[in-house]
């Protein structure tokens, strides 16, 4: 690498807002931003903004954010314990998970699959349940977020986590609260829960970091420790076995995979569920309180019923007084076609919905669940990460009782349509005969069976009415006593239905009744006759959920603490300390990583331990050393706008840290001097040789027994470059991109840098095989920006500067 392209300057572009968190995406061209109101921003690297979203709350922060692997979905955890996974192609929300306190800490590893070899689910098949079970239909616009950009897609729909494609295991590690790691494959699937509360008999105070190996053997915890009577907090390096995770990660896939698709599909149920009620309305509250208010006015003249007076009218066509001035003066011909028009309109969308959405999700649910149930028989495989046959048959034996109140809800539908229509016929004759209008030919015909059909309506929905002197009209609409015409809305409330269905003369429930053997029976759901639809939708919702977090418990168990060293004391009185770290796996080495600073920035060294991957018990090892940069050898680098040399500095502090690749770590340093001049290194680990590195003692301060190194004569003047007219704070980079962003400490500014400019001219000429994939569409070029010139990206930023639009991130 030359010197004159190495770090080359690419741009320096301003924000509107103070940053606070930077991280690049591992795959794409785009850097995420959070600021201090709480926003995620999405830009490009020529800066053009792709999107942001504002925080789920006010005053609420963010904490932590991390790239899937493949570069598809963004996590960001917020202060309120939140964590969302948004779509980066239209910012929706693919899945929300809500834990108990703030999130200290976010980290995405994918499994590393050995050099050489080629990732297969062997020796299970991909799951094929897209052959049997019919397609989910897309929801309406106005009601599903599953389609911001449009009509939904009926593979958004059915893959609305983004779990399509995924191969080898990925874990999403979040540490919440003070003392909590959740670790989620694919960051949808629940697979550790885990509490570390106390080391040694020392309680733990807050974990700062998380990170499990990329083979999934080991987790690496730093915490801050300290006793009731100090005044003072151990820091600690804690490593769990996670050998349960690593022998079972084909049997975690399926098993995150196919919980994944049964998350998506009580999503879609609950926008499905959500939907029907906002189609159907309180179409008929108009009409009971008029009948109730008439019903009061009977009872208080004391001349007779309602349910006497429409008998009447219908066998003798002579209305009372009381209901001729009611049907003329209060219910009207126009209001009553009205009312018609409406009920059927809301029952005929809510019936399209229950059998085109909710019976079909109902089913493939029970599908899902049938398989786990199944998987969970396999204890060798499936037992023994904590999935329970029992639990899983309550939520198959939940979902069966759910897919039996459909169909009921959608005879109820049919019932009603087919008797509003009988009724409000008679009824809107009746009023155009009682106004001495014409009555169209269609309507003035009706049978003997149609005259039983409508007296046997009034008899089933007004003859069990009944009112007290002393109740208001509000007060009997809120009971509905008495009259039931409208029996659909009842399934859509949290609560008992106030008519159930009369089953008891059901011919097979008698049977099941009097048969113990049949009634018992997993293969036979029970009934609920009494439950409404939305009480048996979050009963589902909830025993699913407690069947399918089952191996979370038992593989957090599972866990244990193979080692726990001491690295250093603060005050408690230094709240604003925060620690500098990254953590990462070299699987060639087959070595972890933990990279962090001891005191505040910006510090004057750095420390390097290293674990092996695979070590059990006492065998492991954890190795350390510090670093520090003193003066940078060929110290001559010039900015590109400027011909005068820098003289050299002696010593150098650390801003920032951070992971670039396997082989190299990335720094931000400031010079010790009056200017304090930022510099950006790319550090080589093979500059740090074996023998610098110490075994660590379980107790003892870490400073007093590592080495202390001065790598800055070992750096190559290519590997860095001072950044002239600016003060800087933190700083983010992307290996798979060779891009640098220096954050200025005003947080208002930033500075984009190419760290390996001379690779990429060189592969300019180089013909794009294989870089790109599809994506809803989309052609996600991974090389495109880097073919691109300083002068290019800057007319495109030129170009978009006023661009505040949803552009796909992946076009």
């Amino acid at each position: 690498m030359s010197e004159s392209t190495a770090f080359r300057q690419m741009d320096e572009k301003h924000v509107s807002v103070d940053v606070h968190l930077m991280l690049w995406s591992p795959k794409f061209d785009l850097v995420a931003l959070s600021n201090v109101q709480g926003e995620v921003v999405l830009h490009r690297l020529s800066w053009q903004k792709v999107w942001s979203v504002t925080p789920p709350g006010d005053d609420v922060k963010v904490t932590s954010l991390a790239w899937r692997p493949d570069g598809k979905v963004l996590a960001v955890s917020y202060s309120c314990g939140k964590i969302n996974l948004y779509d980066i192609e239209n910012t929706e929300v693919l899945h929300t998970i809500e834990l108990q306190g703030q999130i200290t800490s976010l980290t995405w590893i994918n499994q590393a699959i050995p050099e050489g070899n080629t990732w297969s689910p062997e020796p299970y098949l991909e799951d094929d349940f897209s052959q049997f079970l019919p397609k989910l239909l897309p929801l309406s616009k106005s009601y599903s977020p599953l389609n911001t950009k449009g009509t939904a897609s009926e593979e958004n729909v059915e893959d609305s986590k983004k779990l399509k494609d995924q191969k080898e295991l990925n874990l999403l590690i979040a540490s919440c609260g003070k003392q909590d790691i959740h670790t989620f494959a694919y960051g949808v699937y629940p697979i550790v829960v885990m509490a570390v509360d106390q080391i040694n008999g020392v309680t733990i105070d807050k974990i700062h970091t998380a990170a499990v190996s990329q083979d999934l053997r080991s987790l690496v915890i730093i915490a801050e420790v300290s006793h009731e009577s100090a005044n003072n907090s151990m820091f600690k390096i804690l490593t769990y076995n996670t050998s349960l995770v690593a022998s079972r990660d084909k049997e975690l896939r399926m098993l995150a995979l196919k919980c994944g698709q049964v998350a998506s599909l009580i999503a879609y149920l609950q926008l499905t569920v959500q939907q029907m009620s906002e189609s159907w309305e309180d179409i008929l509250m108009e009409m009971d309180s008029k009948l109730l208010k008439f019903a009061q006015e009977k009872k208080a003249t004391g001349s007779g019923t309602v349910s006497n007076d429409f008998l009447e009218l219908l066998l003798f066509g002579i209305p009372s007084l009381e209901l001729k001035s009611f049907l003329l003066h209060e219910l009207t011909d126009k209001g009553l076609k009205k009312l018609g028009i409406s009920i059927e309109t809301s029952y005929t969308n809510i019936q399209k919905l229950v059998i085109n959405h909710l019976q079909v999700v109902s089913q493939s649910l029970l599908y899902h669940l049938s398989e786990l149930r199944g998987m969970s028989q396999w204890y060798d495989r499936f037992g023994v990460l904590g999935m329970s046959t029992k639990h899983i048959q309550e939520a198959v034996t939940a979902v069966g009782s759910f897919v039996l109140k459909t169909s009921e809800l959608q005879q109820v539908i049919d019932d009603s349509i087919k008797n509003f229509k009988a009724f409000f016929c008679w009824l809107y004759v009746a009023i155009l005969q009682l106004s001495d209008e014409k009555v169209p030919a269609e309507l003035s015909k009706m049978t003997q069976h149609d005259i039983n059909f409508v007296a046997q309506f009034l008899t089933d929905n007004f003859d069990h009415f009944s009112v007290d002197e002393e109740d208001s009209i509000s007060e009997l609409t809120e009971k509905r006593s008495g009259f039931k015409l409208e029996k659909v809305g009842q399934y859509l409330k949290k609560e008992d239905l106030h008519y159930p269905p009369h089953i008891s003369a059901n011919p097979w429930i008698q049977v099941m009744r009097s048969s113990l053997h049949i009634r018992d029976s997993d293969i036979v759901y029970p009934v609920k006759s009494s439950s409404s639809l939305v009480q048996l939708q979050e009963s589902v919702e909830e025993i699913i959920k407690s069947a399918l977090t089952q191996p979370s418990i038992v593989i957090g168990q599972s866990l244990s603490c193979i080692s726990s060293i001491d690295l250093f004391t603060k005050d408690k009185s230094e709240e604003n300390f925060r620690m500098k770290s990254c953590q990462f796996t070299c699987n060639e080495k087959k070595v972890v990583y933990t990279v962090f600073t001891s005191s505040p920035a910006p510090c004057d060294k750095f420390y390097i331990l290293r674990q092996p991957t695979c070590s059990k018990g006492a065998s492991l090892q954890t190795q350390g050393v510090s670093v520090r940069i003193g003066q940078l050898t060929h110290d001559t680098n010039h900015d590109d706008s400027s011909d005068q040399t820098l003289q050299p500095c002696s010593n150098h502090k650390i801003l920032d840290l951070a992971y670039y690749d396997e082989k190299t770590l990335s720094l931000l340093l400031v010079e010790d001097t009056t200017d304090q001049l930022p510099v950006l290194v790319q550090l080589a680990l093979s500059i740090i040789t074996d023998d610098v590195y110490t075994v660590l003692g379980t107790n003892g301060d870490i400073q007093s027994q590592v080495n202390c190194i001065d790598v800055g004569s070992a750096i190559e003047s290519n590997c860095f470059r001072k950044l002239e007219n600016m003060k800087a704070c933190s700083f983010a980079v992307s290996g798979t991109r060779k891009t640098a962003t220096v954050l200025f400490s005003s947080r208002r500014r930033v500075r984009i840098f190419w760290m390996d400019a001379e690779e990429e001219e060189e592969d300019e000429d180089e013909e794009i095989d294989g870089s790109g994939m599809e994506e809803g569409g989309n052609i996600i070029s991974q090389e495109r920006t880097l073919d691109a010139t300083p002068e290019d990206t800057d007319m495109e930023a030129e170009a978009n500067k006023e661009n505040t639009s949803f552009s796909s991130p992946l076009s």
